[in-house]
Parts: C-alpha cells; sequence; structure tokens
C-alpha cells in the first residue's frame, strides 16, 4: 500500500496540469459584448496586415512586435500547427482584447488569461474569438498560436479600454 501510495504521489507531482480552455456561457458572451462595447467593435476594425512567422519562440525574439493601441496580422501557421510572437508591452497593467480565430488555441507566457472564446457579436461575418489577456509589468511576452497545420489566421489586438 505505501508503495502504491508513493508512486502515485510521484507521478502526480511529475505531471504537468494542463487546462482545458474555458467556454463561455452564452449569458457571459452576451454580458462581455454589453459591456466592452468600444474594445470588440475596434478589433472588428482592425485591419490585419501579413506579418512572417516565426516557427520557433527563438525566433520570435528576433521578430518582436511592439504593442501600442492596436496590432493586427494575417499569420500563416507552420507545418505543426504553430506561430510565435514576441509582443514587447510598454505600459504596467496592460489590459488588452486578442481577437483569433475561434479554433486557434492562444498562450501568453507570464500573462493572464481573463476570458476566453468570447464570440464578437459585433462584427460575426469576420468569425472572431476573443481573449481578455492582462500583463502585470512592462516587458515582453511570448504568444503562442496552435492550430491546424498551414492555417492561414488573423491576430488582432486591441486596448481593452481607451
Amino acid at each position: 500500500m505505501k508503495k502504491t501510495l508513493s508512486v502515485l504521489i510521484t507521478l502526480a507531482a511529475s505531471s504537468s496540469v494542463i487546462a482545458a480552455p474555458q467556454i463561455p456561457s452564452e449569458a457571459e458572451i452576451k454580458g462581455r459584448n454589453t459591456y466592452f462595447i468600444a474594445p470588440y467593435k475596434a478589433t472588428c476594425d482592425v485591419k490585419p496586415i501579413h506579418q512572417v512567422t516565426a516557427n520557433t519562440a527563438e525566433e520570435a525574439i528576433q521578430l518582436e512586435q511592439i504593442f501600442d493601441e492596436s496590432l493586427g496580422y494575417s499569420l500563416t501557421l507552420n507545418a505543426k500547427g504553430q506561430a510565435y510572437i514576441q509582443l514587447a508591452i510598454k505600459e504596467w497593467n496592460e489590459k488588452m482584447v486578442f481577437a483569433t480565430n475561434p479554433d486557434v488555441k492562444l498562450t501568453i507566457r507570464g500573462a493572464d488569461i481573463k476570458g476566453q472564446y468570447i464570440t464578437n457579436q459585433y462584427c460575426l461575418e469576420q468569425n472572431l474569438a476573443l481573449h481578455h489577456v492582462n500583463t502585470h509589468e512592462w516587458g515582453s511576452y511570448l504568444v503562442e498560436l496552435h492550430g491546424q497545420p498551414n492555417q492561414i489566421i488573423s491576430l488582432r489586438i486591441v486596448k481593452e479600454s481607451e
């Protein structure tokens, strides 16, 4: 019994936990679209420009993008369905809304995602999923995007409040 318990504790302590995306309820989607009118509409108006895609986190450092008010990119994910962007944040406690394709997983090292996969009801034809991201200090943050191999995606970023 002690041996089995020891093995279970070791496995639990050594395995990494991967949180599943938190899909919002219809009430949350409606509430956020009502409260965040300005930034949600702003994501609709960002015109994505073609951006060279970094295939690794190391390559992303060489292609750092500076966030000020908004950014918009059209990207092609690599053969593994990945893309990386190094994002320079100039303000403390920056709150942003990221908009991506609904089937793209978005992670940002060192930042908090406070709401994700929210349907943007102001431009349904653009099919954008919104993610609220908070950074706690200025600096560089690695944005990781995961989807289908060679998938063309849109990434738009705006300030949460003006």
